[in-house]
Order: C-alpha cells, then structure tokens, then sequence
C-alpha cells in the first residue's frame, strides 16, 4: 500500500472513532436534552477554542490576563444565553477587555516592544470566539432554558449539517479531481475543485438538514438555499482563516482535544464563521 493511501486511511479511521463518540452525545443533547445543555456545550467549547488560540498566537495559554480571555469567552456567551437585557453583554464585553489590559500591565514592563501585539492576540481572540459562537448559541436560546425535547435542535444542526457535509464533499472532491490550487501560501492542499465540491455538498447537507430535522411550518425551499449558499463560502473562508494563524504561528494543529481531528478550532474553523450568518437569517425571516 502506498504511503500516501495509507496515511489518508488512518486520518479516516480516526475520524470516524471521534465521530462515533461525539455524534450520538451531540444529537442526545439536541433532541432529549435540557436546553440549557447547549449552553455549556457551546460555551465550553468557545471556552476551548479561546485557550487554543491564546495559545497558538502567545505560545501558551498560562497566565491571569489568557485567564480573564477564557472566562470571558464563556461568560460573554452566558450572559447572552440567560440574561434578557442586553446591558449584561455590553457589561460583561467591557470589563472582559478592561480586566484584559489591566492585567496585561503587569508584562508590558518587561516586554513593552511586545504589549501592543499581546494585547491585540488576546483581544482578538476574545471577539473571535465570543462573536462568532454566539451565532451558534443565540438561535438555541429560548423563554424555557429548563425545557427538555427538540427544541432548538434544527437551528444547532443545521449549519453543522451544511458546512460539515461541505467540509467532507471539498476534502473528497479535491483527492478525485483537484489540480488548480485555491490558496497555496494559505493551504497548500485546497484546490478550486474541491472548493466546488465542497460548495455543492453544503447545499446537498442543508436540504438533508431540512428533510430530517423539526424545522417550523414556514421554512420553505428556498429559505435553505438561502443560508446554504452563503453560509458554505463562509464556512470555507474560515477554514482558510484558521490555516492563516496556524501557519503564521507555526502550528499544524490548533490543539489535540479531538482525536483524529486536532483542537476545537480544527473542527469548528468554518462552522463558526458560518454561524452568523445563519442566525442573522434567520432572524430576517422571523423563523420560529
């Protein structure tokens, strides 16, 4: 066997153990789930994905001021989830950034050449995660957090299902028929064909979504291909915007808390970007 199919069939086989584990957890917590269950797994995981870039931009992810970055992930999305008056997220962003340059004092005597660069790593890694995971949580939060039942499990899945389904369609489609790079100083690996590939699976994934999943009465035809289509180029464009920062940086994977899949951010890169836009949408049409 050849190294390189032997390589892909390992890749594979990982993961699909990871898929294994984490689909029926996910789908357990969308459809039997409390609803606030959603909140910890999203806010978790934003949790996470701060820590990994923290610690990919500032090489490691240690200290009081990547500490208050962190919990100010989780703690933005929490007061975005529960609370009902915006002035909690607006109070929770401004002392997050505050308490993050306060505390980023305490280095800058010793490095002040690198303070500005400090500052920006964690503050933009703060709004990252925060922003664009709030996409995600706030289409899942309801009047009745403690309710249990598919309540908001077709505006999670959806664009899971839409730019996972491209992320397998443009990985395929690029082994089978890739030859035009898309960008090689970027992603050495991502062609224009599976960019394509990746575009037509997306929209596939989103009407699958629609067909099995409890979306409301007024969700039509058209409304899928209306978050499909941009949300697909929104996913791909973020999947190149991690590789900017890990290639910047040095580093092949965001992190190793996925097997087979590297760090939070490796898998939920293009997600989070798409995120946004789905739940701008969705408020647009006054979906349910």
């Amino acid at each position: 066997m050849a190294a390189g199919s032997s390589s892909f069939l390992r890749d594979l086989g990982a993961r699909l153990v990871t898929a294994v584990v984490a689909v029926p957890i996910l789908l357990a917590l969308a459809f039997l789930g409390p609803n606030y269950a959603l909140w910890v797994l999203l806010a978790g995981a934003a949790a996470i994905g701060a820590h990994e870039y923290v610690r990919m931009t500032l090489g490691d992810a240690t200290g009081p001021d990547r500490t208050v970055v962190v919990l100010g992930v989780f703690a933005t999305l929490s007061a975005g989830y529960w609370s009902p008056h915006p002035i909690a997220v607006y109070a929770t962003v401004s002392f997050t950034i505050i308490a993050t340059l306060v505390l980023t004092l305490r280095t800058a005597a010793d490095a002040m050449d690198q303070a500005a660069a400090r500052i920006g790593h964690l503050l933009g890694g703060y709004a990252w995660m925060a922003a664009l995971f709030g996409g995600l949580l706030i289409p899942c939060a309801t009047d009745t957090p403690f309710a249990t039942g598919p309540h908001q499990a077709a505006w999670l899945l959806f664009p899971m299902f839409t730019v996972w389904a491209g992320d397998t369609g443009a990985y395929f489609a690029g082994r089978a028929f890739g030859r035009t790079k898309l960008a090689p100083r970027v992603s050495p690996k991502k062609t224009r064909e599976g960019a394509v590939g990746g575009l037509v699976a997306s929209v596939g994934g989103a009407y699958l979504a629609w067909w099995l999943l409890p979306f409301p009465a007024g969700m039509e035809a058209w409304h899928v291909l209306a978050f499909a289509v941009p949300g697909a180029i929104l996913g791909q464009v973020g999947d190149l915007c991690e590789s900017v920062i890990k290639r910047s940086t040095g580093v092949k994977d965001s992190g190793t808390i996925l097997y087979g899949h590297g760090g939070m951010l490796d898998r939920v890169d293009g997600l989070i970007f798409a995120a946004p836009w789905f739940a701008t949408l969705k408020a647009l049409l006054e979906l349910p």
